[in-house]
């Protein structure tokens, strides 16, 4: 087996590594003003404990169904963004925002 040596480095001047370390650069995605569409939509991890899932669930099925042929009315996805949007009414008025 023969062993090669690599190949010789080219010398690399400091004002080559300070016009490349100035230069900057641009993200790979154009980020958004977070104020620009107040309608677009986030993601958001929500964690909760199986019995709060479980008291949804139980709550969610007591809930009429809005057709006969369904026999969830709602999902818990939207039992929760229900849940949360009743919540910001509320303190929107509590607190008198807008």
């Amino acid at each position: 087996m023969s062993i090669s040596t690599s190949p010789p480095k080219k010398k690399v001047s400091e004002q080559q590594i300070e016009a490349v370390v100035n230069k900057g650069g641009k993200t790979t995605v154009e980020s958004k003003s977070e104020s620009a569409d107040l309608n677009s939509t986030k993601s958001i991890k929500l964690i909760m404990t199986v019995d709060e899932m479980e008291k949804i669930k139980e709550l969610r099925d007591k809930r009429p169904a809005r057709s006969r042929s369904r026999k969830i009315s709602i999902s818990v996805h939207d039992w929760v963004i229900e849940a949360v949007q009743e919540k910001i009414e509320r303190e929107r008025r509590k607190y008198s925002v807008q």
